[in-house]
């Protein structure tokens, strides 16, 4: 969507996944990882998180506060907008706030509530589900709501790999692909997926170590987990919007997992800057300005595993407008506009 910069909003990571996914683990897993982020997680209930004793720091009825920031809601006692509100307050420093919904939740139902909840600084970021490699196929001929939690999400977090045969792996990736074509995907046992591929990455890249290796291909890639890569890309040249629009759409291989960038559109987007991310299945695009003495290029970064960075920078230049003193006809960014993604 093109439309002018808002104010910043916490973003909301929705975890969905049909009864015994492993839901609770990956909870668990974003409670105990040192990624110096302070999350605000809406639970079913308290009992359910198997938080160590010396990790609490304080209890309430609603609340379970941890020594390293993060708190947890619980549904018992509050509604879902009721808890959110809890993280969700003018000078909250929460980072990122994490809804484990229910197994039987509706995910449709789920990403349009969290997405209409506007005016309370909060915005849905990504939907990310999982599915018990063991049982997944079974679970989505017998229940629609399985199947819909694979349909309507970004992430697909396929689990307890270790409890299958590799055959099995390949029939998942197949039915996921039938049901959501566009959705990312990651392998995992007891639900370990780094966070930093799931939420919004500003300040999880910057203030995470990471470590830098220079490839074969001439890139520098920094590794914040061994199967995974960070490539930047810099244009100096304005962009055609047709052509971003293009690569946006279908030459962003389904390995990239996260993309962020500012676009530099020329005189075509009225000499504006404009701010590009993709998540998961679903990309945008708005309009900010240009600081003073800011120099006006393109500068995106790339997150994802196994793809191929040199065709995608090749893919990536070729959106360099070849005529960036021509007008542009048919669209006119001044204009809100949707670009599907």
């Amino acid at each position: 969507m093109v439309e002018k910069k808002a104010s910043k909003k916490i973003p909301i990571l929705a975890v969905t996944g049909f009864l015994g996914s492993g839901k609770t683990t990956f909870v668990n897993h974003l409670l105990a990882e040192p990624h110096g982020l302070k999350i605000g997680v809406v639970v079913n209930d308290f009992g359910a998180i198997n938080i160590d004793a010396e990790l609490v720091a304080g209890k309430t009825d609603t609340k379970l506060e941890l020594s390293n920031g993060c708190i947890c809601c619980s549904l018992e006692t509050l509604d879902v907008q009721e808890a959110i509100a809890q993280f969700a307050y003018v000078g909250s420093d929460i980072d990122l706030i994490v809804i484990e919904a229910s197994g039987l939740a509706e995910p449709r139902d789920l990403a349009l509530n969290l997405r209409d909840m506007i005016g309370i600084g909060v915005r849905l970021d990504a939907i990310v589900t999982l599915i018990d490699a063991e049982h997944v196929i079974e679970n989505a001929q017998k229940h629609k709501n399985a199947a819909d939690q694979i349909e309507f999400t970004d992430f697909v977090i396929i689990n307890k790999t270790d409890t299958v045969r590799e055959e099995r792996i390949v029939e998942i990736r197949q039915l996921i692909d039938m049901t959501n074509p566009r959705a990312r995907i990651f392998e995992a046992v007891r639900a370990d997926v780094d966070i930093r591929l799931l939420t919004d990455p500003d300040r999880v890249w910057d203030e995470v170590h990471v470590e830098k290796h220079v490839h074969e291909d001439g890139y520098d890639h920094e590794h914040f987990h061994e199967q995974f890569k960070h490539v930047s890309l810099t244009l100096d040249k304005p962009l055609h919007p047709m052509k971003f629009q293009e690569f946006a759409n279908s030459k962003i291989p389904k390995t990239v997992y996260r993309a962020k960038g500012f676009l530099d559109l020329g005189s075509k987007g009225h000499d504006r800057k404009y701010v590009f991310q993709l998540v998961g299945t679903r990309s945008e695009l708005f309009w900010d300005n240009w600081q003073k003495d800011e120099p006006k290029k393109t500068q995106m970064v790339f997150i994802g595993s196994d793809f191929d960075a040199k065709k995608l920078e090749a893919d990536f230049k070729a959106c360099v407008d070849s005529k960036p003193g021509e007008p542009l006809e048919g669209i006119d960014l001044r204009l809100p506009q949707k670009w599907e993604g």
